[in-house]
């Protein structure tokens, strides 16, 4: 199971394309701040990069780049001078200059301590802190609540604490990444900082001295120990203040503590199948499977390529198509397969083919069936086709549709064009999606 957790640490960082949009949204929002309060030209002394990017902790898919932008000295007796809410005039300001440069975002808004500028969904938004630099290396920032006030704040601490226990033990940042993950597909209600800040004080904890640890047992005893954690303080180095964590995000933890020593159980049985699909449960679909890590699950880093490579008008999303929501702390799974029949081969699932490593050849006829499902009440299911290559493009045949099942639990296709494709299936229940498997359909001369 640990190299299942090295594979997943590659399928969720950020694309090549990715990490450009970054840089780019980085230097176009900064600079059009620092060309209404500065008469010098931009070149990035002006704002520093806070957060994930700044930490290296950040995961696909693309989310908030937290930025500090550095105001001149004199702006600040300006603002001070003022009546009413000083700080929310501040962001107010702030929001005006970026709506004037950017016309073509979803909205910009102020509010808290922060602008936040939307831009096209699955695209990175930014979230802008205007700033005062001491000379003690801290910030003075705004904040709009209670009427207005100004505090102090310091990131690099945040950034000094990760570092210090990186050193310690080399895996902090990757084991950091990894929790990300599971806030993110079970919608917990922790904050970045907050998880960062718990794992770095419990990896060292007197057991993570261990020479060679591995991660499920990490991943597992986390869980044990954040469940202990609820209602506690926790020292925010950034803020220099005990920060409560209440007990909002304890049954989703709860829940993944059960799922974690379940995959530990099968692990220890030898059941790497069953193993990863509990890890599968609270880590989501980038968590490869055991059946066969590489091959048989398209990884959602793959298919952003593929959809960069080859989009099609007809790819169509569960959600914002059909408006059903994808249930992410749902405990149910289904896995699907598909029964091949192929040339000097005898009739085998297509799973036995991507395992052998024996390609797919044109003109076969595929039947996908669910092989496996937990969903105990009633339930409906949908498909989704997608293919990609060049062939289907030059034939303007590129897929991506959704269909209902016609009551067989079945889809029936026909290998047309060269090329890496997959099959996913959606099990329905109330109006939610509480289970999706995929599995992959190479093609290949």
């Amino acid at each position: 199971m640990n190299e299942n957790f090295l594979q997943l640490l590659s399928n969720i960082e950020l694309t090549e394309r990715q990490k450009e949009d970054a840089s780019t949204k980085i230097k176009s929002v900064c600079g059009a701040v620092h060309d209404k309060y500065y008469e010098s030209d931009y070149d990035g002394s002006t704002k520093e990069v806070v957060g994930s990017y700044r930490k290296d902790t950040n995961i696909r898919p693309p989310k908030d780049i937290d930025l500090l932008f550095i105001m001149p000295d004199e702006e600040f007796g300006r603002f001070d001078a003022g009546q009413g809410n000083r700080q929310s005039k501040l962001l107010q300001e702030i929001r005006e200059i970026l709506n004037e440069r950017f016309s073509t975002t979803e909205h910009i808004t102020a509010f808290g301590k922060v602008i936040v500028i939307n831009f096209a969904e699955s695209s990175h938004s930014v979230e802008l802190l205007p700033a005062w630099k001491l000379s003690s290396g801290a910030f003075k920032i705004p904040n709009t609540e209670n009427g207005g006030f100004w505090e102090i704040w310091n990131p690099n601490m945040e950034v000094i604490n990760l570092e210090q226990s990186e050193e310690q033990n080399s895996l902090t940042l990757d084991f950091v990444k990894i929790l990300k993950k599971w806030v993110e597909n079970s919608n917990v209600p922790l904050p970045s900082y907050q998880v960062e800040l718990l794992a770095v004080n419990f990896l060292n904890l007197p057991f993570a001295e261990n020479e060679n640890p591995k991660f499920p047992h990490l991943i597992a005893g986390f869980f044990d120990y954040l469940v202990m954690k609820r209602n506690s303080n926790l020292y925010s180095p950034a803020s220099s203040q005990f920060i409560n964590l209440g007990e909002d995000w304890v049954s989703r933890t709860q829940t993944a503590k059960k799922r974690s020593e379940k995959a530990l159980n099968h692990e220890s049985e030898g059941n790497l199948e069953e193993a990863s699909k509990e890890w599968r449960k609270i880590f989501g679909m980038d968590f490869p499977t055991s059946h066969n890590k590489f091959a048989k699950y398209a990884s959602e880093t793959n298919i952003a390529q593929l959809n960069e490579q080859y989009p099609s008008y007809g790819d169509q999303d569960i959600t914002e198509d059909y408006g059903i929501p994808i249930d992410t702390s749902s405990r149910y799974t289904v896995s699907i397969d598909a029964d091949i029949e192929q040339k000097s081969f005898r009739k085998n699932p297509l799973s036995w083919f991507i395992d052998k490593g024996v390609p797919l050849e044109k003109k076969k006829r595929l039947t996908f069936k669910i092989t496996d499902i937990d969903v105990p009440d009633s339930y409906r299911v949908m498909w989704k086709v997608r293919n990609y290559g060049s062939e289907a493009q030059r034939a303007k045949d590129l897929r991506g549709e959704i269909s209902h099942d016609k009551g067989k639990e079945e889809r029936i296709e026909n290998t047309k064009y060269h090329g890496e494709h997959y099959v996913e299936c959606y099990i329905i229940v109330n109006e939610e999606c509480v289970a999706i498997d995929r599995i992959l359909v190479p093609i290949k001369r």
